[in-house]
């Protein structure tokens, strides 16, 4: 098809601009947000079925607190931002009243207001799953790694409740796949900062949005800068300049969850857990545990995961950059769910999802294209058809459960 950029000046306007939406949206598109649509509807339904728990209640209590001026809304573990997420929506509703005497069914009864911003964030990683995996492998791998998260219970759970899950994980795969984009910019010989601000600004957000959910998440840039450095060797200042930019602008923007408290931000950075290692608690979170997070979570991950690893083992076609990135990421977040602390180790077993899924479809894709990809089609599309399945009767049980 021809890039409406050289669509002959002779056509009429309407037909130029007609080519130009088609060039942008076309079948794989649509079909990836009719994906994303039968998200929403399962995460509509988690939502209306499920009541507020008492842990969304805290962190909507502790925001309204943090917005009158309390130091109540960050931990160790954490900034403000997710106890601010989960709070500003009903804080209009509040205007004029005691926000910390706040009658906790009537926050049950807005509970759409509170879980909107994890809900759009859920949506935008979906989205952003499938553009890095179809980008990346092409409308198979696209297809294939949307279509799990889509219905994967663990994922919608977390996208329909208030908690720094789906923050971080949107978060922690931004910066990632931002970072790896903006290092493959600088090929061109253009001046470094000006040329990327805009994609310099993107991985800043993403930096605040991990960092903010969950401070052992700045761990993340390490891989990230690694992989900038190892994707231009020839302009390794650019690299550094362009991350420690990011850098300064998600901390701009963490600074900004304090309000105009900058001691509680250096306070909160000096507090701040950076790294929870416990090996006392390790047995907990052995192979029986992990495995039965994702058995939960997200079981044809899993599956498709230990698949994909073996082929990636035997397979040298399959190592390449695309692949190996996103499981070294993975890798290295499920290590993290093994060593630190029971509370945090099991966030970063949910961050590891969507690297495990990209990683996934990057393997398939290339089985896919394989002279006889009968077999692989069959394992990733069965897999993807049970986890379908899977989600909707979840969500039925929750149904019976709440009659």
């Amino acid at each position: 098809m021809s890039s409406p950029a050289i669509i002959p000046s002779s056509k009429p306007a309407n037909q130029r601009e007609e080519l130009l939406i088609l060039g942008f949206i076309g079948i794989p598109q649509i079909l990836a947000a009719l994906l994303l649509v039968a998200f929403l509807a399962q995460c509509a339904w988690f939502i209306v079925h499920v009541p507020m728990s008492q842990v969304e209640a805290n962190y909507i209590l502790q925001g309204l607190g943090h917005l009158q001026g309390l130091d109540t809304a960050s931990d160790e573990w954490r900034s403000p931002l997710t106890a601010l997420a989960a709070a500003l929506p009903v804080a209009p509703l509040l205007r004029g009243q005691n926000l910390l005497a706040v009658d906790p069914f009537w926050l049950d009864q807005h509970r759409w207001f509170v879980r909107a911003p994890f809900l759009l964030v859920g949506l935008l990683l979906g989205a952003s799953v499938w553009y890095v995996a179809r980008r990346m492998f092409g409308n198979q791998g696209g297809y294939l790694a949307l279509g799990i998260y889509c219905f994967s219970p663990g994922i919608v759970a977390r996208s329909s409740l208030a908690g720094p899950e789906i923050l971080g994980a949107w978060g922690a795969f931004g910066i990632i796949f931002t970072a790896i984009a903006t290092a493959h910019t600088l090929y061109a010989p253009r001046e470094v900062i000006l040329w990327n601000w805009k994609r310099i600004v993107l991985l800043g957000v993403s930096i605040a949005l991990a960092v903010g959910a969950q401070w052992v998440l700045a761990w993340v840039l390490v891989p990230a800068l690694l992989f900038m450095l190892w994707a231009v060797p020839h302009r390794r200042r650019a690299a550094f300049a362009i991350l420690a930019s990011a850098s300064a602008i998600a901390a701009l923007l963490l600074a900004l969850t304090y309000g105009a408290h900058p001691g509680r931000f250096l306070h909160g950075l000096a507090t701040a857990r950076w790294m929870g290692v416990s090996l006392d608690a390790m047995h907990w979170k052995l192979a029986p545990l992990v495995l039965d997070f994702y058995a939960h979570a997200s079981p044809a991950t899993g599956l498709l995961f230990l698949v994909a690893l073996g082929t990636y083992a035997a397979w040298r076609r399959s190592r390449f950059f695309g692949n190996t990135a996103p499981l070294i990421v993975a890798l290295t977040l499920l290590a993290g769910g093994i060593l630190m602390s029971e509370n945090v180790g099991a966030l970063c077993l949910f961050y590891a999802l969507p690297f495990l899924l990209v990683f996934a479809a990057g393997v398939f894709a290339d089985l896919f294209e394989t002279r006889n990809p009968g077999g692989a089609v069959g394992i990733g599309y069965g897999l993807l058809l049970a986890q379908c399945v899977y989600s909707v009767v979840g969500l039925m049980r929750v149904f019976s459960r709440g009659m």
